[in-house]
């Protein structure tokens, strides 16, 4: 699976994940700045498995309380507390991560997740083995946007080319 294919997957669970958990349809937007992690609202979940690594949800704007408030069912401006917010933030995180790893290595992969957690830092820190940016779906949404990240070790590369080769 080439970087391009990789970044499709992303984008594409992301947005899915986003569009079914939260209510919420976005777009594309990899002609602006990322997002930068040390100075937001950021969830990250590590995993290991087939290979290791972790994904990052980083939000801007009104983007945080828009998916607390569609992922509870609350009507816009409900003054959601703080805690409320980052548990949705990283319950998202958690799921597109759940339903990420499975589009990148089958369904047959099994990998381990931990708790997912808020950061803030530059360099997440359920990224502890200092594992490599390998995919960034950038996407805005009605009242904000969002950073999809997925951080891995470099074995990702030989695990997925040692996968059959994709049917078209």
């Amino acid at each position: 699976m080439e970087n391009d294919r990789l970044n499709d997957v992303l984008y594409n669970v992301a947005e899915s994940v986003l569009e079914r958990l939260a209510f919420i349809f976005s777009v594309p937007a990899e002609n602006r700045d990322e997002i930068p992690v040390d100075s937001t609202d950021a969830s990250c979940v590590s995993f290991s498995g087939p290979f290791n690594g972790s994904v990052v949800l980083a939000v801007a704007g009104n983007a945080l309380s828009e998916i607390a408030e569609n992922m509870l069912g609350l009507p816009e401006g409900e003054g959601l507390s703080l805690d409320q917010q980052h548990d949705a933030l990283k319950e998202l995180v958690n799921v597109i991560c759940g339903n990420l790893l499975p589009e990148i290595a089958g369904k047959q992969a099994v990998f381990n997740f931990d708790m997912p957690q808020m950061t803030t830092e530059k360099t997440p820190s359920c990224n502890e083995n200092n594992e490599t940016k390998k995919s960034l779906a950038k996407l805005d949404l009605e009242r904000g946007r969002c950073d999809v990240i997925l951080f891995a070790n470099d074995y990702i590369h030989q695990y997925l080319s040692s996968l059959p080769a994709e049917s078209e």
